[in-house]
């Protein structure tokens, strides 16, 4: 992005009293990345990351108006981002999208917390014998038939959206309301507590 757009971004999140995020913003070797969100109009969604940095820097911001709101770790702040907007989500591939960016750009990245479409993207450890084998084994054969990438249904004038997601150790699976608005809510059961995964960054 260019340094206009960088300084607009940095000078939004000041305003909205993020002058820490602001001022990474403005980092040397900062990206910014505007990530694909068919449903929103005039907003940005805005995927922050320095990898050059002694401590790596993730986060995600809405950005829009000269407003700013930071979205990671603040699910409430991405209805916020549509409301502003005035989001429509019309279908069930919109739904899907919207719900996957939902839950990617809202959590908390301290925690090591991914979206998975099959058992073949749980990240589990390489080389593990033994008990931790078993597990394994076991959650892939439990689960093929069941995990899938977001799948969404029109219900009750919006969208139920079905997801699953790794976080650190847990396998849950998430049930996301969508309305047309693109307001979401989001209720995450935990499936499996103990996979042999990796669970830091």
């Amino acid at each position: 992005m260019d340094e206009k757009t960088r300084d607009s971004l940095s000078a939004a999140l000041n305003r909205a009293g993020r002058s820490a995020e602001a001022g990474l913003v403005k980092e040397d070797g900062t990206r910014l990345t505007t990530l694909p969100a068919p449903f929103l109009r005039t907003w940005r969604i805005i995927e922050v990351s320095n990898r050059q940095n002694a401590h790596p820097v993730l986060f995600y911001v809405g950005a829009g108006a000269g407003q700013a709101y930071l979205l990671t770790g603040d699910p409430a702040a991405f209805g916020k981002v549509t409301t502003a907007d005035g989001s429509r989500v019309a279908d069930t591939a919109t739904a899907e999208r919207l719900a996957r960016l939902y839950l990617e750009t809202t959590r908390d990245t301290g925690r090591l917390t991914y979206v998975v479409g099959g058992v073949n993207e749980i990240r589990f450890r390489p080389g593990i014998t033994g008990e931790d084998a078993e597990r394994r084994n076991a959650v892939i054969a439990r689960y093929r038939p069941t995990i899938a990438p977001p799948q969404a249904r029109a219900a009750d004038g919006g969208f139920t959206v079905t997801a699953y997601t790794v976080r650190e150790q847990e396998l849950r699976r998430h049930t996301l309301t969508v309305t047309a608005a693109g307001a979401v809510r989001d209720k995450a059961e935990t499936l499996v507590d103990d996979l042999p995964v990796p669970y830091t960054l």
